[in-house]
């Protein structure tokens, strides 16, 4: 008697997409949510928040100079 396999394949690869969209979503949220109480007066919009990020990490990974230093 064989098994059947197909059903179980589509779940094991849209499982982990869906936990990865729901950890994500539910991640924006709660930045969205406690920038705006931090901040009211800033943007918190999904691409305000993105260029929060961008600038914060250009500001910690910032370019380094010759010698191993950071600017």
């Amino acid at each position: 008697m064989a098994s059947v396999a197909q059903p179980w394949l589509i779940h094991k690869f849209v499982d982990p997409i869906f936990a990865v969209g729901v950890g994500l979503t539910a991640a924006y949220v709660r930045i969205r949510r406690e920038e705006s109480e931090k901040h009211p007066d800033q943007d918190s919009s999904m691409g305000g928040l993105w260029q929060k990020g961008v600038r914060l990490s250009k500001s910690y990974f910032g370019p380094e100079t010759q010698d191993g230093k950071k600017q």
